[in-house]
């Protein structure tokens, strides 16, 4: 009887496996919401991006449709306000042009900045402050191979000192040379030549880590920092290693971000919804704060 079963139910598991029908999903209402990530860094000028989010059926990834153009961007301090206007610059991994708001005032440290932003009838505020300081990275080395949900993959590791009494927050960031031999990594699901690039060409590229960290726990302790590269290679590459100081804003943005990230790999992480933040229920994103090491020089080997 229970073979009779088990033959049963494989029979109709395997009918309803051959029968496919498709079903359109109703559009239900939706309201957009502007995305705003800006970000100071003393002796630069401040860049905001200002997008606006889509349904997530909706498919539209073009950056020259999520921009919102037209915006009164400034960016102020007790000194006087920097006027930001709409900038862009093509990014040649992704055969797309990337836009933002660009100033032409240099930030200073240990200052108060306050963004404002006009859309219409919307005003979006936050503040930040440049106070942060940097670290010094102690040592970069390399791993062929080290697991975590991604799966295993190659890694730089950079160890530095944690600055102590205080509550940080971090990035890695790294730049390097990419050329037609260069491929993105496996674990992201994608395996190609850089379609935009052409023989001969060489690029450098700049990296900022997927993942972002605090010093819970580790307050003035020593900091390893295992990073996937997001580009794979096959001779001999020379990296520049540096770690970015974030303030809190920035942090939890990133945070909610990857944690996004994991949830998409892993079906038992708990799902992720980002919140407004500094702009509350009005919109999403962050205006925060960061400060850079110097930059360590490391040569990565060939993947033999």
């Amino acid at each position: 009887m229970v073979c009779c079963k088990n033959t049963f139910w494989v029979v109709a598991i395997a009918a309803s496996i051959g029968c496919q029908k498709e079903v359109e999903l109703p559009q239900l209402p939706y309201e957009s919401r502007a995305i705003i990530q800006g970000i100071v860094e003393p002796d630069s000028v401040p860049i905001v991006f200002f997008n606006r989010t889509v349904p997530y059926l909706s498919g539209e990834t073009d950056p020259g449709k999520l921009v919102i153009r037209n915006a009164d961007v400034t960016v102020s301090s007790i000194e006087g306000s920097d006027q930001l206007f709409l900038d862009s610059i093509y990014l040649p991994l992704d055969c797309k042009f990337s836009y933002f708001y660009r100033g032409s005032v240099i930030i200073k440290k240990d200052m108060t900045y306050t963004l404002q932003i006009i859309d219409g009838s919307k005003i979006y505020t936050a503040f930040t402050n440049t106070s942060l300081k940097p670290v010094t990275i102690d040592q970069v080395s390399y791993t062929p191979a080290f697991k975590d949900l991604y799966g295993e993959h190659e890694g730089v590791i950079t160890y530095f000192v944690d600055i102590p009494n205080e509550d940080n927050y971090y990035r890695f960031e790294m730049t390097r040379k990419a050329d037609l031999s260069t491929r993105y990594v496996v674990g992201n699901g994608r395996d190609e030549l850089v379609p935009c690039l052409q023989e001969g060409d060489t690029i450098m590229f700049k990296e900022l880590g997927r993942s972002v960290y605090n010093d819970k726990n580790l307050q003035g302790q020593q900091i390893k920092l295992i990073i996937e590269p997001a580009l794979t290679h096959l001779v001999k590459v020379t990296i520049y290693v540096r770690i970015q100081t974030i303030d809190k804003a920035t942090y939890e943005f990133y945070d909610q971000i990857d944690g996004q990230k994991l949830a998409q790999y892993n079906p038992f992480v708990e799902p992720v919804f980002i919140q407004g933040g500094q702009f509350g229920d009005d919109a999403f994103g962050f205006f925060g704060s960061m400060v850079r090491s110097d930059s360590v020089r490391f040569e990565m080997p060939s993947d033999d």
